[in-house]
């Protein structure tokens, strides 16, 4: 078909004469352009919905934390880590704390102990511009899942020792 016979064509159906490829020959086809830009834009909203965002959150410590004080951070950072979340854990040295990093290096081993159920350490700790103890937690979904499948089947022991109470 030539190019007017095609123009012609597809005014007549109310169409566009889109042109696909040139090489080896020229290839046109008839669509509704508008349309066409309409659904690629629609796909590609979908496409970035289905998308997962992961977020660094920061947790700041200090190598003196009150135990109540680590466990209700640890409390913060296992919301983030069920979100999916990365986060990072920053101990900062006041003063002369600086010179007793291992105290740094016990707080940051405590906190850890009360999230390790459902994280992993992606970054061990490691000392920036002396005065800051730097360590990366992320999700570990196998142990997620695997405590899901345990919180399950104690909800369902509970269930089941309540309904023989009654």
């Amino acid at each position: 078909m030539t190019r007017t016979q095609a123009l012609e064509s597809a005014q007549e159906q109310k169409l566009d004469l889109v042109l696909i490829s040139t090489t080896p020959k020229p290839i046109a086809r008839f669509m509704d352009y508008g349309r066409f830009k309409y659904d690629r834009k629609k796909k590609k909203k979908e496409e970035k919905s289905k998308q997962s965002r992961i977020e660094n959150k920061q947790i700041r410590l200090t190598p003196l934390i009150g135990i109540n004080d680590l466990k209700t951070k640890a409390k913060k950072a296992r919301e983030f880590l069920m979100d999916g979340d990365i986060v990072k854990i920053s101990l900062k040295f006041r003063g002369r704390e600086s010179q007793r990093p291992e105290l740094g290096y016990a707080a940051l081993d405590t906190f850890f102990k009360e999230v390790q159920d459902i994280a992993i350490i992606t970054k061990e700790p490691v000392l920036n511009s002396g005065r800051f103890l730097d360590m990366f937690l992320q999700q570990d979904k196998k142990k997620v899942v695997q405590l899901n499948k345990e919180n399950k089947k104690t909800i369902k022991e509970i269930e089941h020792n309540a309904k023989d109470e009654n």
